[in-house]
């Protein structure tokens, strides 16, 4: 039997693809998760209400762990719902692999991804993408700062980072993101100028988009959660208009 790996898209249950939604109806056993995107609060409820069938949230480990979903799939149509596209995170990515190992016939449903939303939302070019990277919810002894290192390296490229933001339990704030960034920067002094791209709530009707230097919009109100961060490098004169209906 298949295992489908169906996207559930940025921001609720309306944004599966129709091809989700016809699919999920054929499975015998539902699973999602919800640790690689967060989606607005109910939406899993609600799509167990439009394929008339229970969904099973998976906590991280079991989805990582990959035995639960492959044992269920050796003998059932399952399907994993992913927030955004399923194949954006290695984690699915793994899952598909090891199913195949075990001749488990594998599917992908697509949709789509925070990525390519929020590049297109602001108006920059996919194209002049670098490495993504995530900032993680600092705690005591803990405090990486691999995604600074990432970010600066972007900018000496001319490239634009797409910085995810924390999601270990609760989502992290776009101020405390902002704080962080300008407290590595304080010792490390890779970045000179520090702008920001802030994104909150990408594809719902809440969506808010601001832009402007580090401190100042840290004096601004920048929506809700959850948030996504954009650092531009070197800008087109395009992406230089674009990004002007945001600035403050």
């Amino acid at each position: 039997m298949p295992l489908l790996l169906v996207g559930m898209g940025i921001w609720n249950e309306k944004d599966i693809s129709q091809r989700g939604l016809e699919e999920l109806k054929k499975c015998e056993v539902v699973f999602a998760e919800q640790y690689t995107g967060s989606m607005e609060e109910g939406s899993v409820e609600r799509l167990e209400a439009l394929i008339g069938k229970r969904i099973t949230l998976l906590p991280r480990e079991e989805v990582e762990g990959e035995k639960r979903i492959l044992d269920e799939s050796v003998s059932k149509k399952v399907a994993l719902l992913v927030p955004g596209d399923p194949m954006i995170s290695t984690t699915h990515i793994s899952l598909k692999l090891s199913a195949e190992k075990m001749g488990i016939e594998t599917n992908v449903v697509h949709s789509s991804s925070i990525i390519t939303a929020a590049i297109g939302e602001c108006g920059l070019q996919i194209y002049k993408l670098g490495k993504p990277c995530t900032l993680a919810i600092w705690s005591k002894g803990y405090e990486p700062t691999s995604s600074y290192d990432a970010i600066a390296d972007n900018l000496e490229r001319g490239l634009h980072s797409v910085v995810f933001l924390d999601l270990k339990g609760r989502c992290m704030e776009a101020s405390e993101a902002i704080e962080q960034l300008l407290r590595v920067n304080k010792s490390k002094r890779r970045i000179e100028g520090l702008s920001l791209v802030v994104m909150s709530r990408v594809g719902s009707r809440e969506q808010k988009i601001t832009y402007g230097k580090a401190d100042a919009l840290l004096k601004t109100d920048l929506g809700k959660p959850p948030f996504i961060l954009i650092i531009p490098g070197k800008l087109h004169f395009m992406e230089e208009e674009a990004l002007q209906r945001f600035r403050i």
